[in-house]
């Protein structure tokens, strides 16, 4: 029989079973007395302190039992109905241990209810307990005594609360953080498709543009050079040529846009050429030897897109610190196999870093190389190199590309 919600059923309810339980008749009535001494000023709803009391204590998620001293059951609310399958009319005057309690937790649980009894509040005890099915949960307990007018014990009252284990929140943390990367992988995956996009247009659209205007510029100015001088024509063919200038020299930045935003060359001829017009670029740019050392085995397969373009972009980022930090004369950039992974490494000649540049919190190149290779179950480590200089190695899988 199912009691009405906004109780919580105790030993005083006409529904409880007839159970020779006489030696707790003692403690449950003055439970009850508790209750009915209480003041019972009017509420909105016309009840008293008492039906608040009893509908807090039912609508609680937690289970809330009221226990006698041997572990009897005198109360038991809705959540304990829940979670133990056992309805209130049921539980009622029936040991708690015997009832729910596995047998190999049985005795830490009356342990603790006796040190209850002797004076002693528990908290966040975890205890075991056994459903109707014969399943188990895991509960965690706060239990108290509850004491008459005049300081005598008349039963304890125990609040159990579900306790989510190590394991399962270790769990949820990977779930979470294995989301979380996913997310960030769309996310990277999704700006480099915009890079290229944008750096296709570029060259597509605005850099044909500016050819074809190139083309009108020289044929304007043969023009001029074959026609009778007009009046000024000197100054407009020296306009002319000078407009010829600046569309090489837009011509000139959009391309070096392009290829910063997405080089044509990583997709159209993969990584290591990329690497090598890159290293090329550096070297003209500040005059420092740039040697590139790949083995072989790379040269001839095919990395996944999102591998090829996360290995360019770290080699990027290395090579602009270089430049602009290290005073380096030298920088060698290797690329190898190690296992199922390739390895790119940056070495310099250069000042060398230091831990505290390392550390720093708004070193976000290293931070950004760092989650590039992160988001692809990669490692990235940096390190002063002994003698000086730095080196920078970033390692990703890739074990499709070598499958036997």
């Amino acid at each position: 029989m199912k009691h009405p919600r906004t109780h919580l059923v105790t030993a005083s309810s006409s529904h409880a079973p007839s159970r020779d339980v006489s030696k707790n008749e003692a403690p449950r009535s003055k439970l009850r007395g508790i209750l009915r001494n209480s003041p019972k000023p009017a509420t909105h709803s016309g009840e008293s302190i008492d039906d608040c009391y009893r509908t807090l204590l039912e609508v609680s998620s937690s289970a809330i039992l009221l226990l006698s001293p041997e572990s009897i059951i005198l109360g038991w609310n809705r959540a304990a109905e829940t979670v133990s399958g056992w309805i209130a009319d049921e539980a009622l005057g029936r040991s708690y241990v015997e009832l729910c309690i596995p047998k190999q937790a049985r005795e830490s649980f009356l342990a603790e209810v006796a040190r209850v009894t002797a004076g002693r509040e528990v908290r966040g005890f975890e205890s075991p307990l056994q459903t109707r099915t014969g399943s188990q949960t895991m509960l965690s307990w706060g239990i108290t005594r509850v004491l008459g007018t005049h300081g005598e014990l008349i039963g304890l009252m125990a609040i159990g609360t579900a306790a989510v284990q190590g394991t399962q929140v270790e769990e949820e943390l990977r779930l979470a953080h294995a989301r979380l990367r996913s997310q960030a992988r769309r996310e990277q995956r999704a700006a480099e498709e915009e890079r290229c996009r944008i750096a296709r247009e570029l060259h597509d659209e605005f850099g044909q543009a500016l050819t074809g205007l190139k083309f009108d510029l020289a044929w304007l100015g043969m023009t001029l050079t074959q026609s009778p001088a007009p009046t000024g024509g000197g100054d407009l063919l020296n306009k002319v040529q000078s407009m010829s200038g600046s569309v090489d020299a837009l011509l000139e930045s959009i391309r070096a846009t392009a290829a910063a935003l997405r080089p044509a060359m990583l997709d159209d001829l993969g990584l290591v050429a990329a690497l090598e017009c890159l290293a090329t670029t550096f070297q003209h740019r500040t005059g420092a030897r740039c040697a590139i050392d790949v083995v072989p085995e790379l040269s001839s397969i095919s990395l996944p897109s999102e591998v090829s373009a996360a290995l360019f972009r770290i080699a990027q980022e290395l090579l602009t610190n270089v430049m602009r930090h290290a005073a380096a004369s030298q920088v060698r950039i290797r690329l190898y196999q190690d296992g199922a992974r390739v390895t790119l490494e940056v070495t310099d000649n250069g000042k060398g870093i230091t831990r505290e540049k390392m550390t720093r919190p708004y070193s976000f190149g290293l931070r950004g190389m760092q989650e590039r290779a992160s988001l692809l179950g990669g490692r990235f480590h940096i390190e002063g190199a002994s003698g000086g200089g730095t080196r920078a190695c970033a390692s990703l899988p890739v074990t499709e590309c070598f499958a036997p």
